[in-house]
């Protein structure tokens, strides 16, 4: 019985430390998950939620010099210094391949408009040219707000995925604890059991 029971403990201990490793193990990897879905959060809400704010306030400086145009004001040092403030907060967000070529786009077309509007023009022709230039910062704009919109359903994609392979993980966990547990009772009380048969054969 001395060498039934210090096998039984040499199975108790093995099948302890295998759980301990399958809970170290997944610790860790619950841990990244969560790392995961935290960077996704950050990611979204600075680079793209924010982004999206700054995206809104340069289409409502573009919508007022649309309608400075019917006033024939054409030049507002004010709503370019906002732009442009504008443009260098955006610069500062994470941007996509795509992302920075539309933006270096924008910038380009600001620039011409800037360029139009200094010639403080009252014609007709300039004026065309203004809302040309005005229409093209619009579509511009339409462009990085979508991606904005693109970008966020990625990363909602991509942390929902980490969470539910959290849970899967979660779920494998509990399922081989489980087995673990009831192959070690069947292991104890099977060499219990076969150690008394041979002590009552004996």
């Amino acid at each position: 019985m001395k060498n039934v029971t210090i096998y039984n403990r040499i199975n108790i201990g093995f099948a302890l430390t295998i759980v301990l490793l399958l809970v170290f193990a997944t610790n860790r990897i619950d841990k990244n998950h969560f790392n995961t879905v935290q960077n996704a959060v950050t990611t979204l809400h600075t680079d793209r939620v924010v982004a999206q704010d700054f995206i809104f306030k340069m289409n409502t400086i573009v919508y007022k010099k649309q309608l400075r145009l019917i006033d024939e004001s054409l030049v507002n040092n004010t709503l370019n210094t906002e732009f442009y403030s504008l443009i260098e907060n955006f610069a500062e967000t994470k941007l996509t391949y795509k992302e920075a070529e539309i933006f270096k786009r924008l910038q380009e077309n600001f620039e011409t408009l800037t360029a139009s509007e200094k010639e403080v023009s009252k014609s007709t022709l300039n004026k065309k040219a203004i809302i040309h230039n005005l229409n093209i910062i619009k579509a511009d704009l339409i462009k990085l707000s979508e991606i904005q919109i693109s970008e966020s359903k990625n990363l909602t994609s991509f942390a929902q995925k980490s969470l539910d392979t959290n849970n899967l993980m979660s779920n494998f966990e509990i399922g081989f604890i489980i087995f673990i547990g009831l192959l070690l009772q069947f292991t104890i009380f099977y060499r219990v059991k076969k150690s008394k048969t041979n002590v009552i054969n004996d």
